[in-house]
């Protein structure tokens, strides 16, 4: 008896999860259309079929590693497989690693920042914390011996006026409810791009008031990597 409804809840929670998919792709077919995501989605799920102690997964903060600073990324970092991709908002980073076979890559560490983009599209703080919470869920089932380094979303805008950093700052604010201080950390990069103020973006970091430059990027692992890649943890 208790066989049987285990069976059933099981074949239940399958049949969720396939009708998810199905919305879920549905909701990131526009972006097949787009050929270069097209294309770097193809490529990044053909490096997915190996392992990487080091994954980054995000929007296009994350992707610039690739583009701008590929060297500080190995320099910092070592051998990455980088998941972010410009424009995408949580339901696309769910999507993306939802086809990923983790156990092929078997991660050590996961670097996580995603939900500018749904400031940037006016989506409720409350629901883009639900998808943040529904990634780190899915990648802590996944990825059973990896930490995942959870980053507030960076400052965007000139000031604490914005109103998509508004929206950035209620969702960063609820952050800490995701972390338990041992599978999942919670980290602060934003107190380094601001000017004196505490409020002001610095634009000498952050040019076009969203994605760090190269010295920005550089910033972020100065300050990230120690803790992230274990360098100054006890012998």
């Amino acid at each position: 008896m208790g066989n049987n409804l285990q069976m059933k809840r099981m074949v239940f929670l399958l049949a969720v999860c396939a009708a998810l998919a199905g919305v879920w792709g549905a909701e990131v077919g526009h972006r097949l259309g787009v050929p270069w995501w097209k294309a770097r989605l193809e490529e990044k799920e053909t490096q997915a079929q190996t392992h990487h102690d080091t994954v980054f997964i995000g929007d296009s903060i994350t992707h610039n590693w690739d583009n701008l600073a590929p060297d500080l990324q190995k320099q910092y970092f070592g051998d990455v497989l980088n998941l972010g991709f410009s424009g995408d908002r949580t339901h696309e980073v769910l999507w993306r690693i939802r086809r990923i076979d983790w156990a092929k890559v078997a991660p050590k560490r996961i670097m996580l920042m995603i939900g500018t983009n749904n400031a940037g599209t006016n989506v409720a703080p409350e629901e883009t914390f639900e998808g943040i919470r529904a990634i780190v869920d899915h990648l802590k089932a996944e990825c059973p011996d990896a930490t995942i380094t959870l980053l507030k979303i960076f400052p965007r805008g000139n000031d604490e006026k914005d109103g998509a950093r508004r929206l950035n700052d209620a969702v960063n604010a609820r952050l800490h409810e995701l972390a338990d201080g041992k599978r999942v950390l919670l980290r602060d990069v934003s107190p380094f791009y601001f000017m004196p103020d505490g409020k002001t973006l610095n634009r000498a970091l952050v040019p076009d008031l969203l994605h760090p430059n190269r010295e920005g990027l550089r910033i972020w692992a100065a300050v990230v990597a120690p803790e992230f890649m274990g360098w100054n943890a006890a012998p």
